[in-house]
């Protein structure tokens, strides 16, 4: 039961900076006086409480700047307008109902070749399921090919071309099949937009970056061509649906250099059941990083953003498949970047990440343990904490290890500070 001391808690963390973990113990998120990242790892069973003892407490406390996934969209919901009173920008980005969203176009992060080039190999990838088709890495060479010429089209301002990643699958039915034989790419009317497109682009500036990509790609076999076309048609699917459509056309509404400029929580729905825009939540996630880390690097004082930023990720191992990732976690603590990570096991993270899971988890100078049923999870807190594995998989419910970089593990009980809220002008109020 939450009562005056933890209430305490929360007005303490909103006013002096804090962080809150599911003890209820409050620490400094000054990674340069701590010289400790702040990217947190919590594994716990469904159920477990880490939403009401961490996720929710930490958005109430109002001290940086959010990303957070919202499986089910209560978050937004219950918070939204509160968040508002405290003197929050609100951007929902909602691809549970997108219709009802605020405007994402991926497109308008397009900046140059290299931005093509990275968000080409994040659809190949990711839209084989998070992982490369190993088995013919050809394939995923070609397809990621086709996809930059398309994307360098839009980069480009071709005139024929909208900026919309449906536009960009669009492209790709302008292409006759009539059989795998008489299959011919060059009379294609995708063959004659890139054509003149080349045309225009050298008589205003010079050769066509997308056009040579799309040279390279024609280079392959016409039956291998015609495979690669409907592989990337199935992976670009969803964004056909009317809603994604409008979502993810024309301008944005989202800058990601202002979440570190000014206090800015953004609430992403994603549903935990239907998968069918895992693709452009992960892009999402991917860009928003990128952008924080460019922008810190390249315009902010000390490569540190103005307003530290937190990305608290629930359902990590399966929805939030952030390409190259991996690298991303041991980089982002200088720009005041910090990853909190929202797993049911490690064997989920293994599903997500394969092998760089270690590596993952290696950069999180904190982790925290809720119980659960997953053995080989079991194991990793057991050896961390120097306890029989029999006592880590029968601890009480409700109650968790934390384990601090620097710091001896802890045994504790499960505190529920989402019962109360800071208001603005610092006021405490509960919820009820």
């Amino acid at each position: 039961m939450a009562n005056n001391s933890n209430k305490n808690k929360l007005f303490a963390a909103h006013c002096h900076g804090y962080g809150i973990l599911p003890n209820g113990e409050l620490f400094d998120m000054n990674s340069i006086k701590t010289r400790r990242n702040n990217n947190i790892s919590i594994f716990g069973a469904s159920g477990a409480g880490k939403t009401r003892s961490f996720v929710i407490p930490n958005i109430l406390s109002a001290v940086n700047s959010y990303i957070v996934s919202d499986p089910k969209g209560n978050l937004y919901t219950r918070y939204a307008d509160l968040m508002r009173k405290n003197g929050y920008k609100v951007i929902h980005i909602d691809l549970i109902r997108p219709e009802c969203s605020d405007r994402y176009n991926p497109l308008c992060y397009v900046h140059n070749s290299d931005d093509a080039c990275k968000l080409a190999t994040q659809i190949v990838n990711l839209g084989y399921g998070g992982v490369m088709n190993s088995k013919d890495p050809f394939w995923d060479r070609a397809a990621e090919l086709l996809l930059k010429s398309l994307i360098g089209l839009v980069m480009e301002n071709c005139y024929e071309v909208l900026s919309s990643i449906n536009s960009i699958s669009e492209l790709l039915t302008k292409i006759d099949f009539e059989d795998e034989d008489t299959f011919a790419l060059n009379n294609s009317e995708l063959n004659k937009i890139f054509v003149r497109h080349a045309a225009r682009y050298q008589r205003m500036f010079e050769n066509s970056w997308a056009y040579d990509q799309y040279l390279k790609f024609k280079a392959t076999p016409p039956r291998t061509l015609a495979c690669i076309i409907i592989t990337i048609q199935a992976m670009l699917g969803p964004f056909a649906s009317k809603g994604l459509k409008s979502m993810t056309s024309g301008f944005n509404t989202i800058d990601f250099k202002t979440i570190g400029q000014e206090k800015t929580i953004v609430f992403l729905g994603i549903s935990d059941t239907d998968r069918s825009k895992d693709l452009l939540a992960n892009i999402f996630y991917s860009q928003a990083m990128n952008e924080l880390c460019n922008y810190a690097d390249y315009e902010c004082k000390d490569s540190r953003l103005p307003v530290p930023v937190r990305f608290i990720l629930d359902d990590f191992g399966t929805n939030c498949r952030i390409h190259g990732f991996e690298n991303m976690i041991s980089n982002i603590r200088s720009r005041d970047i910090s990853a909190t990570l929202i797993l049911q096991s490690e064997a989920q993270l293994k599903q997500g990440y394969g092998e760089s899971s270690h590596t993952i988890i290696d950069n999180c100078d904190t982790i925290v343990y809720m119980g659960g049923n997953d053995v080989e999870t079991a194991r990793m807190i057991s050896e961390r904490c120097n306890q029989p594995l029999q006592k880590i998989l029968n601890m009480p419910i409700g109650t968790n290890w934390i384990f601090r970089r620097g710091e001896q593990p802890k045994h504790s009980e499960t505190v529920d500070l989402s019962a109360y809220r800071i208001m603005e002008k610092g006021y405490r109020e509960k919820t009820g």
